[in-house]
């Protein structure tokens, strides 16, 4: 018999059955735990505090302008 050109027996298909291996392995090269930042989360201790220091004014004068009891009970009566 004359030799066919297609072949009784169909090529491997381009597509194979067994999938190839994922990039992504189950066991991944890249931790989930990040290593250990140089950068801390935590600020260091600022050398400017954000507590202001004792003010050398204070906000409460030290002489009330309402004279104490003693005022009105000494001149209520005199």
């Amino acid at each position: 018999s004359p030799i066919s050109l297609i072949s009784p027996i169909p090529p491997i298909p381009p597509i194979s059955p067994i999938p190839p291996i994922p990039p992504i392995s189950p066991i991944s090269p890249i931790s989930p735990i990040p290593p250990i930042s140089p950068i801390s989360p935590i600020p260091p201790i600022s050398p400017i505090s954000p507590i202001p220091p004792i003010s050398p004014i204070s906000p409460i004068p030290p002489i009330s302008p309402i004279p104490p009891i003693s005022t009105y009970l000494s001149t209520s009566y005199p």
